[in-house]
């Protein structure tokens, strides 16, 4: 066995060569586990949420006229109360209270945010790679974009509301991407966190409220091929 003396402060340790390399090959592996790339989908992104709320069936009358007393809770005369009792009745014929659904409509929605805000932490600090289509927001210079969002769908947040939370990425790409078009998907690497926040962005419809669930301070950027 082929043995190495190693000096250290003043001591020799042997160590053997089978030891040694071992080591070293540990070292590497590990060093190249914490540079792998992940490949990620969308759906990993969109943690499981329990939903326990459902709305009940409704045909088409009854949603308008649930419609109708939204409305008219809006306005506060004689006119618009009797209208109100009026549908209320005809709900209650129907076996529903327009309360009871409207407090049900209510909790609905809350539920409804807290899937659509809901992100994981699985991937932070992590060297990512994602498809999706861009959003530009800054401009480095001109079609050069250096901050977009990152969505996984062809003009999302553009003349349609935004997708959920977690299924958005605002990326940082100082170098800058030229976009040629928005309908066009792209790869996207970088380091990935989860983040949720708000911010006001300014799209090309004009100024809006995004909330995003993730960011991403991008190495590449290319076209999807």
């Amino acid at each position: 066995m082929i043995n190495l003396v190693i000096p250290i402060s003043h001591m020799n340790w042997r160590v053997s060569l089978s030891h040694l390399l071992l080591i070293i090959f540990a070292l590497v592996s590990f060093a190249s586990m914490a540079d792998e790339l992940i490949e990620l989908d969308w759906k990993q992104l969109r943690p499981h949420v329990p939903r326990t709320v459902s709305l009940p069936t409704l045909d088409y009358n009854q949603r308008a006229a649930l419609q109708e007393v939204y409305t008219l809770m809006l306005v506060t005369n004689e006119e618009s109360l009797a209208r109100i009792a009026e549908i209320k009745l005809q709900f209650k014929e129907q076996g529903l209270d327009i309360e009871q659904l409207f407090e049900l409509r209510n909790e609905y929605m809350q539920q409804e945010q807290k899937v659509a805000e809901t992100t994981t932490s699985a991937y932070d600090d992590q060297l990512v790679r994602i498809p999706g289509f861009l959003v530009p927001l800054e401009f480095s210079s001109p079609l050069v974009a250096s901050e977009f969002l990152l969505v996984p769908v062809a003009g999302a947040c553009i003349h349609m509301p935004p997708p959920p939370a977690n299924q958005i990425i605002r990326v940082s790409y100082p170098e800058g991407f030229k976009v040629e078009t928005v309908q066009y998907p792209v790869w996207v690497e970088g380091k990935f966190n989860s983040s949720l926040h708000s911010d006001d962005v300014y799209l090309v419809d004009g100024e809006t409220n995004v909330t995003m669930g993730y960011t991403m301070k991008a190495t590449m950027v290319e076209d999807y091929l």
